[in-house]
């Protein structure tokens, strides 16, 4: 879900909060504008972070990776339920209750979302993360939801805004914006955020997947209203034992996390005179360079974690170690690597 503009900061409270009030839900909150706007959801938030300083950010790195993972792990346990249990290969309501699978609703609410795409160090990592799960996350009960007064392609990458499959665009000033948000053409088609006046807050275009936008107004909920939504909120957890992370004094595991830079791994064990590799192979590599990152990694691990970045896997001509005969297997170009790495360096010094 994109937020955008006049009003976001109180409507991405709104969402979080309605979220929160389903025990089953873990809410994950990140205010990088730093003022404690969505400080009610600390209470109850499985993670929850307020500014934008190095420790912030080290703490959502961390918690990103984790859902990276939970991803991956969803997807596993999604495969291998029966068909008559899952038929449509997705979360339901039904699977989301049954403890057993976790399979529990998670919701992320980001403020300011620039500041993680624009991070010198990180940003590429979080546009990865966060692209993989506006594409896969709403099958398997993660949703995204970000908000920022600034929707370009720098600090809302198009490989999320082009993903996003709900939107709501409170007041912007042009054309361009109101575009971003609410999809290309919609300024022509007469789907226009810039027809709000200042006094019009809250109110904006709403766009669901497969439906006609419609305007919309937020319900307005000041900070002791929120406190007071959270503390229900909370007392639901409480009875339900769903209650976790950060409302419990818990933070990221950092140690347990990837720290590794995937597309620095890899062009440090493909060679200079490598055009293209099999990506079974660069599996065995990475396996063997950081064996507690990418221990038990095969061809689909290499493409899966790629794919965030935009590089894909395709046929590659080699030779079987094994048997000696030549073969086409899927594979990656080093030069893919090196153009990414290149652009993530050319993002650092611009910062």
């Amino acid at each position: 879900m994109l937020v955008k503009s006049m009003g976001k900061t109180f409507a991405l409270r709104e969402v979080l909060l309605i979220a929160a009030l389903d025990p089953r839900a873990a809410i994950h909150a990140y205010d990088l504008k730093g003022t404690g706007d969505l400080s009610a959801l600390g209470e109850l938030a499985h993670r929850y972070r307020s500014g934008e300083d190095d420790e912030d950010i080290e703490y959502a790195i961390a918690a990103l990776r984790e859902l990276r993972e939970e991803l991956r792990r969803r997807a596993k346990v999604i495969r291998g339920l029966p068909r008559d249990v899952c038929p449509e290969n997705k979360v339901t309501p039904e699977l989301a209750s049954k403890k057993s699978l976790g399979l529990h609703p998670i919701v992320i609410g980001v403020d300011e979302c620039q500041v993680w795409f624009e991070h010198p160090v990180y940003g590429d990592e979080f546009e990865a993360i966060c692209t993989d799960l506006v594409k896969r996350g709403p099958a398997l009960g993660m949703v995204l939801c970000l908000a920022t007064q600034r929707p370009d392609a720098k600090s809302l990458p198009t490989g999320i805004s082009a993903n996003a499959s709900t939107r709501f665009c409170l007041k912007v000033m042009g054309q361009t914006e109101n575009d971003m948000v609410l999809g290309t053409s919609k300024y022509k088609q007469g789907i226009r955020a810039t027809m709000f006046a200042w006094a019009d807050k809250g109110i904006g275009y709403f766009v669901g997947e497969g439906a006609d936008a419609r305007i919309v107004s937020t319900v307005y909920i000041d900070a002791p209203a929120a406190d007071v939504i959270a503390q229900r909120a909370r007392a639901a957890r409480v009875a339900a034992g769903t209650l976790t992370g950060h409302a419990l004094g818990e933070a990221p595991d950092s140690s347990a996390t990837v720290t590794a830079n995937l597309l620095e791994d890899i062009a440090a064990v493909v060679g200079p005179n490598e055009e293209r590799v099999w990506s079974e192979t660069v599996a065995v590599r990475l396996a063997e360079l950081r064996p507690e990152v990418y221990g038990g990694w095969n061809a689909k691990s290499v493409a899966a974690a790629l794919e965030p970045y935009g590089i894909d896997t395709s046929q590659v001509w080699g030779t079987d170690p094994t048997t000696g005969k030549g073969a086409n297997r899927k594979g990656i170009r080093r030069v893919d690597v090196a153009e990414r790495i290149a652009h993530r360096n050319r993002r650092r010094e611009a910062s």
